[in-house]
């Protein structure tokens, strides 16, 4: 698989990086050789089904985790050689963050700002610039525990770009987040990316990755199924023109299913013939 995902394209050009990346949580494999790169300025949808190992990849590509072997660079930074020099590029929002309520969304905003080392001269009119993308400028004196689900998720959206990244990571960016809050969020985004900023979007919502993804990277049981723009995808399920992203999807993981299904049969016969011997 990793071959056909780096045989059309220079993977050291790449923002973002994977190369054959492996995780076990206590002897249960979590990846399996797991590859894909983002170019500058695309938008690289991760699908795959629940505890198929998207969180997993995401969090090593962070840091937070350490992969048991694999390559992973970042802006030609390999993450084990330079563990810190990379971060300063990056944006993430997790699928749930876990804001400090007790502060207003203007200090919140300027905190994360001085931690990710944004200079206090243009710090003010950053915030200002980004509760005004978002239509929050009305609740920047407010505590973020008076804040909805949907504002609080926005408010993470910002405080992730308040370094101006070169690669935003987002991990089921848009849970509890309203229509028009996803309208404006995607709006962003693909401004971001128009102005050179790569996005890896992991997400359930397959019309979503569809309709707003350059390409789209399918995982299951910590493997690589598939990767490509909509028409690889649909020659490589070798399903019609008017097939659906879903309809890929469904194939492609049953198929990546069956084939680890078969090779655990395998393994259980060749473990039988060694015990009868």
């Amino acid at each position: 698989m990793s071959d056909e995902i780096f045989n059309k394209y220079d993977p050291l050009q790449a923002t973002l990086y994977v190369y054959d990346v492996w995780k076990a949580y206590d002897g249960v494999q979590a990846l399996n050789g797991v590859s894909l790169y983002v170019r500058k300025g695309e938008i690289l949808g991760l699908i795959g089904p629940n505890g198929s190992g998207k969180t997993t990849t995401i969090k090593i590509i962070l840091g937070l985790i350490k992969k048991d072997r694999g390559l992973v660079n970042v802006l030609g930074y390999d993450i084990d050689k330079n563990p810190f020099e990379y971060k300063q590029f990056i944006g993430y929002v997790p699928e749930t963050a876990a804001l400090p309520e007790y502060l207003t969304a203007y200090e919140f905003l300027y905190y994360v700002g001085r931690i990710r080392g944004v200079q206090d001269s243009v710090l003010k009119d950053r915030i200002e610039d980004l509760l005004k993308m978002f239509h929050l400028e009305d609740k920047k004196r407010e505590l973020l525990i008076s804040l909805s689900k949907g504002m609080k998720q926005k408010l993470a959206f910002s405080s992730s770009l308040i370094c101006e990244p070169k690669l935003l990571l987002l991990d089921e960016p848009f849970i509890g987040v309203d229509p028009e809050g996803q309208y404006e969020i995607k709006s962003v985004l693909k401004r971001l990316s128009e102005e050179g900023c790569s996005i890896l979007l992991s997400t359930h919502l397959l019309d979503l990755a569809e309709r707003f993804c350059d390409r789209v990277a399918i995982i299951s049981k910590g493997k690589n199924v598939a990767t490509g723009d909509l028409e690889h995808l649909k020659q490589r399920a070798s399903l019609g023109k008017d097939t659906t992203l879903e309809q890929i999807f469904l194939t492609l993981t049953k198929e990546g299913e069956s084939g680890l299904a078969d090779n655990r049969r395998a393994d259980y016969k060749r473990f039988f013939k060694l015990f009868r011997r």
